[in-house]
């Protein structure tokens, strides 16, 4: 005997919940992490300067770059688990207040559905050829992050030529 649709549907919310779940424990690991390099950098920044060591800020440098590096993890995973969500709430005929399109609007600002529709009308077949990129390497965080290195590298250099700090 087969069983009633209910089943299958309850199936599919909890997919859907353990999907949304998965990705909030992502972005609270990336915010974690992010978190944790940035202190870890401004006590870096400050034990170079205050013990006169180049070496400690040339050190420094790469936390921004290991931060884009997660944000970049974290998107490839993230990604994947937002069709995923689009998908479920399409099946589970979720039109209105969808969180996987509040997740779209939100993090992936780029994505550009077809002119003369909005994300809620798109099709299956339309979702499943989303671009969904998590981050550019030319939006505005990464740029920060370049940014960051970029200008503690130059604390390194000029540590070394202008103050004469030692290397190590």
């Amino acid at each position: 005997m087969i069983a009633p649709e209910a089943p299958d549907n309850e199936s599919l919310r909890l997919e859907l919940q353990e999907a949304i779940a998965t990705y909030r424990h992502w972005v609270s690991q990336l915010t974690q992490v992010a978190g944790f390099l940035v202190a870890a950098d401004a006590i870096l920044l400050s034990y170079g300067f205050s013990q006169r060591l180049a070496a400690i800020l040339l050190v420094a440098s790469g936390g921004p770059i290991l931060i884009l590096i997660m944000q970049m993890v974290v998107g490839s995973i993230a990604s994947p688990l937002i069709y995923l969500v689009l998908q479920i709430e399409r099946k589970l005929l979720i039109r209105t207040d969808s969180l996987g399109v509040t997740f779209v609007r939100t993090f992936f600002r780029s994505v550009k559905p077809a002119p003369s529709s909005r994300i809620e009308d798109l099709s299956d077949e339309e979702i499943s050829h989303l671009n969904l990129e998590w981050v550019s390497l030319w939006s505005p965080i990464p740029i920060i992050l370049y940014a960051a290195t970029v200008v503690q590298l130059g604390l390194f250099v000029l540590s070394l030529t202008v103050f004469h700090y030692r290397f190590m």
